[in-house]
């Protein structure tokens, strides 16, 4: 019996096993018994995009049962080394036990961190990298309206003005002027970021939009602004200290400053700056035969000139190819080439609504309240799992082909569908 071996339960890990159940069934007898087995420290899954919601009220799935209704079989544990030419890996379980377990095809999936802040400074910061976090985060920001007045009782700083950075700075300006007007004070938050201009990773076409969501929300940026040390005051207070010699007093510091790729991906190939591996077109590492890598842990072509971003976008295409791909390498039939030439921006802007754009030019399609209601249809509905009592619809949903680019109009108009069909009309 053959054995496909996943790493990782995320967007990627997750739809790495949909597809090669969906390409062990497509290929019935040509691809021979296969175990589908994915390996991970929980079976939850985290809806990372969804971290930084104040209301959101599912932040993990688990989506064990949706596995077993498709005949994968997890595995918890802790991958702590890959044997490439023994074709196994050493797993760690809960109870501290190491065994041996081996593969036929592997499929890296583990994601991705936060770039972590220097070790000093990690006690005065919140990192949304997990669901936990992003609980701790909550609380935090519900008990201020019980400590002490201070200046910074109700002030945020926000360091990396990056897509997640946006999101998180835009969405605590709602939040923390609502528990400051209510008692009577005013809440301020700074985004720091080293480039000259908000979200410069998204190009100029989302810069005007951006712009004026920050100053509706009330968000300062501070460009060219480089963290020289965080630590607290003679009241006790966090101060962060500013390269300019300028210092912010503040009760939240949210840390936001790009990502690195899970570092299990240093075990089977030369990783890039953000440890990603390179992938080919079938998403198989460089120089491993019998090695796949999906989402975060992989720099793929999705379409000519452009690689694959670490986004949830991403995870899930690469992911079902992965799969696919690791069913057709043991039955012997040619692999499926990835691509993704459709690509959206969905931003969320806080009470400034959202940003919605096509292309990798990132060409404005809706703002405000249009943008903000696809928003939510992505994040609460679109990302979701699909349901385990539902195994033909998971099923249907693995198929890897990839949707056409569309004109901006037909694009317009297929998501005023969907959103019409979830109840909520884009204006």
């Amino acid at each position: 019996m053959a054995r496909i071996l996943i790493v990782g339960a995320g967007f990627a890990g997750m739809w790495a096993a949909l597809g090669a159940a969906r390409a062990e069934r497509d290929l019935g007898s040509h691809a021979g018994m296969i175990d589908i087995d994915v390996v991970a420290p929980t079976s939850l899954l985290c809806l990372k995009p969804r971290l930084y919601e104040r209301r959101a009220t599912e932040l993990e799935v688990d989506i064990a049962p949706l596995l077993a209704a498709m005949g994968v079989t997890f595995r918890p544990g802790t991958v702590e080394a890959i044997d490439a030419q023994a074709k196994s890996v050493t797993l760690r379980d809960a109870d501290g036990r190491t065994a041996r377990l081996p593969y036929d095809a592997l499929i890296l999936a583990t994601g991705s961190h936060t770039a972590p802040p220097p070790a000093a400074w990690q006690r005065f910061l919140h990192v949304l990298d997990g669901a936990t976090q992003a609980m701790d985060l909550r609380r935090h920001i519900e008990a201020l309206p019980r400590r002490p007045r201070s200046t910074g009782r109700f002030v945020a700083v926000v360091v990396g003005a990056g897509f997640t950075g946006l999101e998180i700075a835009t969405e605590l300006a709602g939040w923390l002027r609502e528990l400051a007007d209510a008692a009577g004070e005013t809440a301020s938050v700074v985004l720091l970021d080293r480039a000259a201009t908000p979200g410069a990773t998204l190009g100029d076409g989302p810069q005007a939009a951006i712009s004026a969501a920050l100053s509706r929300t009330g968000v300062t940026f501070r460009p060219s602004a480089t963290v020289q040390s965080i630590d607290t005051s003679a009241r006790g207070e966090t101060i962060v200290r500013v390269d300019d010699g300028s210092s912010i007093e503040a009760a939240t510091v949210v840390w936001a400053a790009g990502l690195r790729a899970h570092p299990l991906a240093q075990a089977v190939g030369r990783v890039d700056a953000d440890g990603r591996l390179a992938v080919d077109a079938a998403l198989r590492v460089e120089g491993q035969a019998a090695i796949f890598a999906a989402g975060d842990m992989a720099r793929a072509v999705a379409a000519p000139g452009h690689d694959t971003l670490m986004s949830c976008q991403h995870a899930m295409p690469t992911g079902r190819v992965a799969g696919h791909n690791a069913v057709r390498l043991l039955a012997g039939v040619e692999p499926i080439t990835y691509s993704q030439p459709m690509y959206v921006t969905c931003l969320d802007l806080g009470d400034a609504g959202a940003l919605f754009a096509q292309g990798w030019d990132r060409a404005v399609l809706w703002t405000g309240g249009d943008a903000k209601a696809v928003k939510r249809l992505i994040n609460g509905r679109l990302i979701a799992p699909p349901p385990a009592g539902n195994p033909e619809l998971a099923l249907q949903l693995a198929d890897p082909t990839p949707l056409p680019v569309a004109e901006p109009d037909a694009l317009a108009a297929r998501w005023r569908a969907m959103l019409d069909a979830a109840g909520t009309k884009a204006r």
